[in-house]
């Protein structure tokens, strides 16, 4: 293929770590895109996490990749309210969106997207838009993910060339919400390269002077679908009573509510809430970890999982949608229902019961996870995709 001209546009960069996983993945494909020989341009706002913005707000490089950074009218609708207003983007777009061969739209509702798909429209430029689990109207302000809707988000979806779903569990989503645009379904990708040095064990148990005994780990943001109130209940009901469970990441929305539960529990002594991981700090909570749980709903890919299996980890997940179907394709977990804290708990204990063979499981599925979601086999499939627009 010859070499495009390819835009990103996304609320979020790949420092924002703050934001789940598609910062992350976005850093995946740009990077991977580029080392293709394409010229990627990745269109962003400089928001980071609930005080902070990235530094400096001004474009750079990310390696071979050109990073367009835009300021945020306010960093704290950005990250309460999911409100990004890039101060610059429109103009930049205005300019340049006709240079570009094709476009990338990252996450359903937000300005950044909207405002791209309103320029790449009116200069031809077909794009695709990746919902990444945003299209349903779930969880939080569903009122305003109408209003939103109403007036500009549905264009934007009926205006994409195609649309991208990363799991066959994403694209019956879209299906049941009426998306008549060709779907594609391609996986997200998961960047190799942070394993390619051996994670030092025992490193995040020093970190936070974690005691002896098994580990429970719970890695990402605390928001009300990741349901970390039946993961405590589960844990109330273990048999090992000499584990530990360790809840990290960065509160949006159940962190309080997370508390006061283990409080009533009983369970103070025995939980450890780190906050925020950063970088090769979360592969290391993986590695330490006996068992990493995703109770997460309506969860349509999962990053946190596969990068447990890359690891060393087992995982258990819910089995109500797309992380359920790719544990199911790679191995190394088990799933449960969603919602039910004894199916949990006991899933759990099967795993303390036998670290050795789930440890032997995870190394099995791992070699899977390299073959089917490693970053150059996902933007092997997203050239395909992009010449398929482009035609």
């Amino acid at each position: 293929m010859r070499p495009l001209r390819i835009l990103h546009v996304t609320p979020y960069a790949s420092a924002a770590w703050a934001y789940g996983g598609i910062p992350r993945l976005v850093h995946s494909l740009t990077q991977g895109l580029a080392q293709r020989g394409h010229q990627v341009t990745v269109c962003t706002t400089d928001a980071c996490d609930a005080s902070t913005r990235l530094t400096p707000p001004a474009s750079g490089t990310d390696g071979s990749v050109d990073v367009r950074v835009f300021r945020n009218l306010s960093n704290a609708l950005a990250y309460h309210l999911q409100l990004f207003v890039p101060l610059g983007l429109e103009t930049y777009l205005k300019r340049h969106a006709g240079a570009f061969d094709v476009a990338h739209l990252h996450a359903c509702r937000n300005l950044p997207g909207v405002r791209a798909a309103y320029h790449l429209r009116r200069a031809g430029v077909p794009y695709v838009l990746a919902p990444n689990g945003t299209a349903p109207r779930i969880e939080r302000r569903q009122m305003a993910k109408t209003l939103f809707d109403a007036i500009e988000g549905g264009r934007t979806l009926r205006g994409a060339t195609r649309v991208l779903a990363v799991s066959e569990a994403e694209r019956r989503q879209l299906s049941e919400l009426g998306v008549d645009t060709q779907v594609r379904v391609i996986p997200n990708p998961i960047d190799l390269s942070e394993f390619t040095t051996p994670i030092v064990p025992g490193r995040f148990r020093s970190r936070f002077a974690l005691p002896a005994g098994p580990l429970v780990l719970f890695l990402g943001r605390l928001t009300p679908r990741k349901r970390l109130d039946v993961l405590a209940r589960a844990f109330a009901r273990l048999r090992h009573a000499g584990a530990w469970l360790v809840i990290a990441g960065n509160d949006m929305g159940a962190g309080r509510a997370t508390r006061a539960l283990v409080r009533t529990l009983g369970l103070e002594q025995r939980t450890f809430f780190t906050g925020l991981l950063h970088g090769s700090q979360r592969l290391e909570a993986l590695a330490d970890a006996d068992v990493m749980v995703y109770p997460s709903e309506h969860e349509i890919f999962g990053l946190a999982p596969l990068e447990s299996l890359l690891a060393g980890t087992p995982v258990i997940v819910a089995d109500d949608s797309g992380c359920g179907e790719v544990i199911t394709a790679t191995g190394g977990g088990r799933l449960v229902p969603p919602g039910d804290a004894d199916a949990l708990a006991r899933a759990i204990d099967a795993m303390l019961d036998d670290p050795v063979a789930w440890r032997a499981e995870a190394a099995g599925a791992a070699v899977r996870v390299r073959a089917a979601y490693g970053d150059d086999v996902v933007c092997d499939a997203l050239e395909r995709l992009y010449g398929e627009m482009i035609a």
